[in-house]
């Protein structure tokens, strides 16, 4: 049995039998309430959550042995909490040389394909963090994660990407059980960045059978799309129990 855990915005865990994965961890300390009031009236990017963590750092981080980068962003990393030998996967060379800049040491990343960790075969695979080429080209390079382990479901994390065909070539080859998208429709001022309601309705239509969890919810300040108004767009559709959307903290069972 695989357990995700939503902890805030794009930072998830996924524990395997003997092995444990934090993709994304950004961990540092929420805004002040005068910040994040300010932030989320003019929409404008804080490198900053708006919320706090669901626990303790410690307590988030205790049985953690491999963080996963999908990219180097700031509200996907920070290195608040973390330990310098803290064992990290990055999406690519680039990202593990921002890290080494910051003092950490145990690094690897992807020079092929697919990486065996523990018994879990992690695929990386191609985003596209915009809706536009500007958009693409200002966010630079991102990555999904495939995690594929013996009588364990598979699982697609998207990473930071809208949907496109990239995304439906993903879910064709590997027929993931459950798909994670980062969906709170972040936008900057030249376009959308990630997923908003249409997209995760696009990404349900490619396997209707899997299950879809939206991440990447209520916890940076240019979101223009909250789980409250997921629930209300998904509410009487085919798509209502197919897309679970869980809150800070909250753990699912994957079996």
């Amino acid at each position: 049995m695989i357990t995700f855990r939503q902890i805030r915005n794009a930072t998830v865990k996924l524990q395997y039998p003997g092995v444990s994965f934090m993709i994304d961890p950004w961990l540092m300390d929420a805004c002040t309430p005068e910040e994040r009031d300010q932030a989320v009236a003019t929409r404008c990017f804080i490198p900053k959550p708006i919320c706090p963590l669901p626990a303790s750092p410690g307590e988030l981080t205790r049985d953690v042995d491999y963080y996963l980068l999908t990219h180097f962003h700031p509200d996907h990393f920070s290195s608040d909490y973390l330990p310098a030998d803290a064992a990290f996967i990055c999406q690519n060379e680039t990202d593990a040389g921002q890290l080494e800049e910051l003092g950490f040491t145990n690094l690897r990343w992807f020079d092929e394909e697919e990486m065996q960790i523990g018994g879990v075969s992690i695929y990386r695979v191609d985003a596209r963090h915009g809706e536009n080429e500007e958009t693409v080209t200002r966010m630079g390079p991102g990555s999904g994660f495939v995690f594929v382990c013996a009588d364990e479901k598979i699982v697609y994390l998207a990473g930071d990407t809208v949907f496109y065909n990239g995304v439906r070539t993903v879910i064709d080859c590997f027929q993931p059980d459950v798909t994670i998208v980062n969906a709170c429709d972040a936008r900057g001022k030249i376009g959308r960045l990630i997923m908003n309601a249409d997209d995760v309705k696009k990404t349900c239509d490619c396997k209707p059978d899997s299950t879809v969890i939206a991440s990447h919810m209520d916890a940076v300040s240019h979101a223009h799309l909250s789980r409250k108004q997921l629930r209300k767009e998904l509410a009487g559709t085919q798509y209502a129990k197919q897309v679970l959307i869980p809150e800070d903290g909250e753990r699912i069972e994957i079996i």
